[in-house]
Protein backbone atom coordinates (compact mmCIF):
# COMPACT_ATOMS: atom_id res chain seq x y z
CA UNK A 1 0.00 0.00 0.00
CA UNK A 2 1.55 3.39 -0.73
CA UNK A 3 2.49 6.06 1.83
CA UNK A 4 0.14 9.24 1.77
CA UNK A 5 1.90 12.08 -0.81
CA UNK A 6 4.14 14.59 1.48
CA UNK A 7 3.65 16.94 -0.90
CA UNK A 8 -0.72 17.41 -0.87
CA UNK A 9 -0.36 20.61 -2.95
CA UNK A 10 1.30 18.49 -5.55
CA UNK A 11 -1.58 15.19 -5.33
CA UNK A 12 -3.72 14.70 -8.02
CA UNK A 13 -6.85 12.95 -8.07
CA UNK A 14 -7.68 9.81 -9.18
CA UNK A 15 -9.04 10.19 -11.90
CA UNK A 16 -6.60 12.60 -12.78
CA UNK A 17 -4.19 10.14 -12.23
CA UNK A 18 -5.83 7.90 -14.39
CA UNK A 19 -5.98 10.24 -17.21
CA UNK A 20 -1.64 10.90 -16.80
CA UNK A 21 -1.70 6.96 -16.97
CA UNK A 22 -3.96 7.22 -20.51
CA UNK A 23 -1.99 9.85 -21.72
CA UNK A 24 1.59 8.47 -21.10
CA UNK A 25 3.82 6.98 -24.16
CA UNK A 26 5.05 4.44 -22.14
CA UNK A 27 5.69 3.15 -18.43
CA UNK A 28 7.87 1.26 -15.92
CA UNK A 29 6.80 -2.24 -14.63
CA UNK A 30 8.73 -3.44 -11.45
CA UNK A 31 8.13 -7.03 -10.15
CA UNK A 32 10.42 -8.48 -7.30
CA UNK A 33 13.27 -10.82 -8.27
CA UNK A 34 13.74 -13.92 -6.00
CA UNK A 35 16.19 -12.41 -4.08
CA UNK A 36 13.61 -9.85 -3.07
CA UNK A 37 15.34 -6.82 -4.98
CA UNK A 38 13.05 -5.09 -7.25
CA UNK A 39 13.62 -5.01 -11.16
CA UNK A 40 12.00 -2.68 -13.40
CA UNK A 41 11.61 -2.83 -16.98
CA UNK A 42 10.20 0.25 -19.66
CA UNK A 43 7.16 -1.47 -21.42
CA UNK A 44 4.46 -0.38 -23.81
CA UNK A 45 0.97 -0.67 -22.57
CA UNK A 46 -2.54 0.11 -22.83
CA UNK A 47 -5.51 0.78 -20.22
CA UNK A 48 -8.69 0.28 -20.55
CA UNK A 49 -11.07 0.40 -17.48
CA UNK A 50 -9.37 -0.81 -14.45
CA UNK A 51 -6.60 -2.50 -15.98
CA UNK A 52 -3.10 -1.87 -17.81
CA UNK A 53 -2.47 -4.63 -20.82
CA UNK A 54 0.95 -5.05 -21.59
CA UNK A 55 2.65 -8.30 -23.23
CA UNK A 56 5.80 -10.36 -23.48
CA UNK A 57 7.82 -13.27 -24.86
CA UNK A 58 7.25 -17.34 -22.99
CA UNK A 59 10.22 -16.40 -21.03
CA UNK A 60 12.50 -13.91 -19.59
CA UNK A 61 12.83 -12.33 -15.81
CA UNK A 62 9.83 -10.15 -15.74
CA UNK A 63 7.52 -13.54 -16.54
CA UNK A 64 9.67 -15.50 -13.61
CA UNK A 65 8.94 -12.48 -11.22
CA UNK A 66 5.62 -12.36 -11.74
CA UNK A 67 4.77 -16.08 -11.63
CA UNK A 68 6.46 -16.78 -8.36
CA UNK A 69 5.29 -13.47 -7.09
CA UNK A 70 2.59 -11.33 -9.04
CA UNK A 71 2.16 -8.32 -7.15
CA UNK A 72 3.77 -5.34 -8.93
CA UNK A 73 4.12 -1.56 -9.17
CA UNK A 74 3.63 0.76 -12.38
CA UNK A 75 4.94 4.09 -13.08
CA UNK A 76 4.96 6.77 -15.79
CA UNK A 77 5.25 10.29 -16.64
CA UNK A 78 2.78 11.58 -18.73
CA UNK A 79 4.72 15.69 -19.54
CA UNK A 80 8.42 17.09 -18.27
CA UNK A 81 9.49 20.17 -19.35
CA UNK A 82 12.12 21.62 -17.20
CA UNK A 83 11.46 24.93 -16.19
CA UNK A 84 15.30 26.27 -15.83
CA UNK A 85 14.45 29.67 -14.83
CA UNK A 86 12.30 28.61 -12.09
CA UNK A 87 14.56 25.94 -11.05
CA UNK A 88 12.37 23.91 -11.55
CA UNK A 89 9.89 21.31 -13.60
CA UNK A 90 6.68 21.07 -15.14
CA UNK A 91 5.70 17.34 -14.65
CA UNK A 92 2.28 15.01 -14.14
CA UNK A 93 3.36 11.62 -13.53
CA UNK A 94 1.17 8.50 -11.61
CA UNK A 95 1.72 5.34 -9.97
CA UNK A 96 -0.08 2.05 -9.87
CA UNK A 97 0.25 -0.88 -7.55
CA UNK A 98 -1.42 -4.31 -8.11
CA UNK A 99 -1.56 -7.68 -9.37
CA UNK A 100 -0.52 -9.72 -12.81
CA UNK A 101 -2.22 -12.25 -14.37
CA UNK A 102 -2.26 -13.85 -17.55
CA UNK A 103 -4.98 -13.07 -20.01
CA UNK A 104 -5.88 -16.28 -21.29
CA UNK A 105 -9.15 -15.60 -22.95
CA UNK A 106 -8.37 -15.51 -26.74
CA UNK A 107 -11.57 -12.23 -27.29
CA UNK A 108 -9.74 -10.64 -24.57
CA UNK A 109 -5.92 -10.78 -25.63
CA UNK A 110 -7.28 -9.73 -29.51
CA UNK A 111 -8.98 -6.21 -28.05
CA UNK A 112 -6.11 -5.68 -26.18
CA UNK A 113 -4.06 -6.41 -28.51
CA UNK A 114 -5.94 -4.17 -30.77
CA UNK A 115 -5.76 -1.26 -27.99
CA UNK A 116 -2.00 -1.63 -28.04
CA UNK A 117 -1.67 -1.22 -31.64
CA UNK A 118 -4.24 1.98 -31.73
CA UNK A 119 -2.27 3.57 -29.48
CA UNK A 120 1.17 2.90 -30.71
CA UNK A 121 0.76 2.55 -34.35
CA UNK A 122 -2.71 4.61 -35.10
CA UNK A 123 -4.75 3.45 -38.19
CA UNK A 124 -2.71 0.16 -38.83
CA UNK A 125 -4.68 -2.33 -37.59
CA UNK A 126 -5.87 -3.52 -40.94
CA UNK A 127 -2.50 -2.86 -42.63
CA UNK A 128 -0.63 -6.38 -43.97
CA UNK A 129 2.39 -5.76 -41.46
CA UNK A 130 -0.02 -5.78 -38.68
CA UNK A 131 -1.92 -8.94 -39.87
CA UNK A 132 1.77 -10.40 -40.84
CA UNK A 133 2.43 -9.82 -36.94
CA UNK A 134 -1.01 -11.05 -35.49
CA UNK A 135 -0.45 -14.53 -37.13
CA UNK A 136 2.37 -15.18 -34.34
CA UNK A 137 -0.41 -14.05 -31.58
CA UNK A 138 -0.05 -17.45 -30.11
CA UNK A 139 3.61 -17.00 -29.09
CA UNK A 140 2.87 -14.12 -27.59
CA UNK A 141 1.96 -13.69 -23.13
CA UNK A 142 -0.62 -10.98 -22.66
CA UNK A 143 -0.88 -9.83 -19.16
CA UNK A 144 -2.78 -7.14 -17.41
CA UNK A 145 -2.44 -5.87 -14.06
CA UNK A 146 -5.54 -4.61 -11.73
CA UNK A 147 -4.96 -1.21 -10.63
CA UNK A 148 -5.87 -1.60 -6.65
CA UNK A 149 -3.73 1.91 -6.04
CA UNK A 150 -3.31 4.92 -7.86
CA UNK A 151 -1.61 7.64 -7.22
CA UNK A 152 -0.99 11.06 -9.24
CA UNK A 153 1.45 14.20 -8.83
CA UNK A 154 1.69 16.84 -10.99
CA UNK A 155 3.77 20.32 -10.83
CA UNK A 156 0.65 22.54 -12.47
CA UNK A 157 1.87 25.87 -12.10
CA UNK A 158 5.23 25.67 -13.91
CA UNK A 159 4.13 26.17 -17.42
Amino acid sequence: MMNPLRRVDLKTTPEQAMEILRQSEYGFLSTINSDGTPHSVPIAFAVEGEYIYFHCARAGQKLDNLNRDNRASFSCVARYTPCPEKYNVAYSSCMAEGHVERVTDEAERTRTMKALVDKYCPGQWDSESCLRTMRGMPAVVMLRMKIENICGKANRGMV
